[in-house]
């Protein structure tokens, strides 16, 4: 059983973290850390709760406290505390951003306290997915001499359904001039390029312009540099380029559709999260869309970027992604070099 000594010991050590992660003074980071994280008025207060708690032998009553359990993460089975710290840290990074003298961005702070209280991967906002968490890949254009040249798949996000199009790219060199010959390739290799389509309406016409319009949006100001090239995600053993989008409700298919466990934050800033399924990864993105965000940024030329690419798929939804009343523009992309070397960060 874990010892009054060895939780004020692992409260100071947080306190200690805090502060050389922010380069605050050791005093002002403990203050902050306990009005921000524990709700204490002072830093001595979270000390003598902790005290008062052995003091009753009541340990129960840290666990069950509503900020002091935050401490028991790690120490105990803690999913239930996990969960709780999700919903909770927005209002703990609120808090800390009300009481700090320096600007430093609300996102920066929530990936602090994660990393603080013992959550390295939450930090970087890593999403492992575990062994139960399986795609349902199917064929796009089922009646083309290779059925598997476009594949689909479905999964949820927060309540909300996302389609994954999965294009084949199989040439080792990755280049948007490669792919664009690949696909003109494929594209005078089919007579019909209507037939055989699960979504009535669409054609490989359409694809190939949507790809590409989406590629060239990712690669924008990027040329040649090969960090930010797209990786490829493998679907049995074959590569592909993945891209996902909000689906419109009518066009959910029946196949299985995962429950993708991730939490989008309601606060400024571009949310990335690095989505790992099995050894392969992708990467999802939420930017909410408010207020604030007219105040900033020309919010009509923003959106557009984006609905005119990667969100102008047949299949996407115009609705944006909801979450408890709040919108986002999200979609998913490939993984590239430059997410790997944050992720390391």
């Amino acid at each position: 059983m874990i010892s009054l000594y060895q939780l004020k010991n692992k409260l100071n050590k947080q306190a200690k973290e805090f502060a050389e992660l922010l380069e605050f003074p050791d005093l002002y980071a403990q203050g902050l850390w306990a009005r921000g994280v524990y709700n204490c008025p002072h830093f001595s207060d979270t000390h003598n709760s902790l005290t008062e708690a052995f003091e009753q032998k009541k340990l129960d009553s840290i666990l069950k406290h509503d900020s002091l359990k935050y401490l028991m993460i790690n120490e105990y089975d803690d999913q239930e505390i996990i969960e709780s710290l999700h919903k909770e840290i927005e209002s703990m990074a609120n808090r800390i951003e009300s009481l700090m003298l320096v600007d430093i961005e609300t996102l920066e702070l929530v990936s602090v306290i994660y990393q603080v209280l013992g959550l390295p991967e939450d930090a970087k906002f890593i999403v492992n997915t575990g062994a139960d968490f399986r795609l349902e890949w199917r064929p796009y254009f089922d009646a083309f001499d290779d059925p598997l040249i476009v594949q689909y798949a479905d999964l949820k996000v927060h309540g909300c359904y996302f389609r994954l199009i999965a294009s084949k790219f199989p040439v080792e060199k990755l280049s948007l001039n490669d792919i664009k010959k690949y696909m003109y390739i494929n594209h005078v290799n089919h007579d019909s390029e209507f037939e055989g389509c699960i979504s009535e309406g669409n054609t490989f016409s359409k694809h190939e312009h949507w790809l590409v319009l989406t590629l060239e949006l990712f690669r924008s100001g990027k040329v040649n540099k090969a960090q930010f090239n797209p990786t490829t995600f493998k679907i049995e053993g074959m590569r592909y380029l993945v891209y996902g989008f909000p689906l419109i409700p009518s066009f959910v298919s029946d196949w299985h559709k995962p429950d993708l466990c991730l939490q989008v934050k309601n606060l400024d800033g571009d949310q990335k999260f690095i989505v790992r399924i099995d050894q392969q990864a992708l990467v999802f993105h939420a930017r909410r869309v408010d207020t604030n965000f007219f105040n900033t940024i020309d919010y009509e030329k923003y959106i557009s970027l984006y609905q005119s690419s990667v969100l102008s798929h047949f299949d996407a939804d115009n609705n944006l992604l909801k979450v408890n009343g709040v919108k986002y523009l999200s979609f998913f992309r490939p993984f590239c070099l430059e997410d790997k070397k944050e992720a390391k960060a």
